[in-house]
């Protein structure tokens, strides 16, 4: 792509733009900076930097090098950090270090500023080319909310085949501008850097100045002319708040791509009603980072807008799916199960954790050919509608049981939501005293000066659900919690409500 678009602007951040061969040309420093201090190909590299020109630089040169990158949020505790770093055995660590890691096998550290130094001077001598699909791209370390965080190996040719993968559903091509928005510790990120670079668009970096503030990052995707945007959808809940307070038409964006958690078709009715639906196209797409990034493809229509599903369309090319109960067999169409997932986007395990992994990645025999295929368990429960197309229902650890009924909680959100008072929602089963739980909502208004009251929402609730599933509590909030990854903080939202309760005793 270098050579194709020498020319071409890769990048653009804080004010400065690198073409193609500026960037070729940096990144073959840093592998070699990185050679010529130990690392090897195979090896395993730490990133601990904010997403920005050096990292972006950095990541590139950690694969030229040979090794994979391994990238930390500076947001995350030190103890996350220091456990990520020793349980994936990196040998070096490029980024400013911030706290000593103790018990690591770093051997080098490569601050920003040296990186930094290295652009616009060419490779004392540029690395050979590693032609290997087989090895390692980047580790990603996921959730860790329920115990130690797990570390997913991604290898070259898992990344090329999403992409490969894209090519048959998306039209992105070398006019496109990204916005990188997110972390590079998650997954989202892969898809917004990899996703322009290999398709010879520009990548732009979201200033860090405006990553905490919608009527900022919005401000930005007007004047950066932003073409394609990848959102979680609590994230663009606010952006799009902030947009329909604005004069801005959003004439440059064509995409707008969700991931990360369940989204909620109804409540894109008012972006849906000034935007349109046909430019910026609005994509569900579901992924795992297990299964590199994104596994289906949903374009929104009108008919999501007039519906309670959350569908997430088809299976991108070369997947194949099951949807099963709780003891592996497959349900009829139309019945709810477990969405199991094999192809060549699927990984192979996770690091160190052989029990898990061969929990989570069962080989089942086809027995049309005998072959034994490799699924990924995703914890996700699906039903398959009579198109063939799949509709998301939420992670099975999201179901609750409360006084014999089993209940998704999502459900019982997306009726609050629909509330035209309330921008978003969040149920959860809250302890009251030894054996009394019951359910509550924490909610926000979407507009300050007409909250509506916690009656309101019981009557509101109280015609369309049954009474097992109505909140007995509403608890509102200037705005919900979110992790670094922009996704629904739940622990959060239950301190909020521990923080209520301490202040009414």
């Amino acid at each position: 792509m270098a050579s194709a678009r020498a020319e071409r602007t890769a990048l653009s951040a804080d004010g400065k733009r690198y073409s193609y061969r500026e960037l070729d040309v940096w990144s073959d420093g840093i592998g070699q900076l990185l050679r010529d201090q130990g690392v090897r190909p195979g090896g395993r590299v730490a990133l601990r930097m904010l997403p920005g020109a050096e990292a972006i630089a950095a990541m590139i040169g950690i694969l030229k090098a040979g090794a994979a990158y391994v990238p930390l949020d500076v947001r995350h505790p030190p103890a996350r950090k220091n456990f990520i770093i020793a349980d994936s055995e990196a040998t070096a660590l490029v980024g400013d270090p911030g706290e000593e890691y103790a018990g690591s096998a770093i051997g080098a550290v490569i601050t920003e500023a040296e990186i930094a130094e290295l652009a616009g001077l060419p490779a004392r001598q540029v690395p050979a080319a590693i032609d290997d699909p087989s090895a390692e791209a980047y580790v990603i370390y996921t959730s860790g909310t329920t115990g130690a965080p797990k570390g997913v190996p991604v290898r070259h040719h898992h990344a090329a085949a999403l992409f490969t993968a894209a090519r048959a559903v998306f039209d992105f091509d070398e006019q496109d501008r990204w916005l990188l928005f997110h972390s590079l510790a998650f997954d989202f990120s892969v898809w917004e850097v990899w996703g322009a670079l290999t398709t010879g668009a520009e990548l732009v970096v979201l200033p860090h100045w405006a990553a905490r503030s919608p009527e900022k990052y919005l401000q930005v995707i007007v004047d950066e002319r932003i073409t394609v945007l990848n959102q979680t959808p609590t994230a663009f809940t606010a952006l799009a708040a902030a947009a329909l307070r604005s004069d801005h038409d959003l004439a440059d964006l064509r995409y707008v791509v969700f991931g990360g958690e369940k989204l909620v078709p109804a409540t894109l009715h008012p972006w849906a009603k000034r935007y349109g639906l046909e430019r910026p196209r609005l994509v569900n797409g579901y992924g795992i980072t297990e299964t590199t990034v994104f596994t289906t493809f949903h374009e929104v229509g009108l008919d999501d807008l007039a519906s309670d599903r959350s569908v997430i369309g088809a299976a991108l090319p070369g997947f194949r799916l099951r949807v099963v109960d709780e003891d592996g067999r497959d349900v009829p169409d139309g019945e709810s199960g477990e969405l199991w997932l094999a192809g060549p986007q699927v990984t192979e395990g996770y690091l160190k954790r052989p029990d898990l992994t061969g929990e989570k990645y069962p080989a089942v025999r086809d027995p049309d050919t005998g072959e034994a295929v490799r699924y990924y368990r995703s914890g996700d429960l699906v039903n398959r509608l009579p198109d063939g197309a799949l509709a998301y229902i939420g992670r099975a650890d999201l179901q609750v049981k409360l006084r014999g009924y089993r209940i998704e909680l999502s459900d019982i959100e997306a009726v609050v939501r629909s509330h035209p008072g309330v921008l978003d929602a969040v149920v959860q089963v809250r302890q009251f005293k030894a054996g009394d739980d019951r359910l509550v909502c924490a909610f926000v208004a979407r507009d300050e000066n007409a909250v509506p009251t916690a009656a309101e929402l019981r009557g509101h609730v109280k015609d369309e659900l049954p009474a097992y599933m109505q909140p007995a509590r509403y608890l509102r909030l200037p705005e919900l919690p979110s992790t670094v990854n922009g996704k629904v903080d739940r622990a959060a939202v239950a301190r909020s409500w521990n923080e209520m309760a301490s202040a009414h005793d």
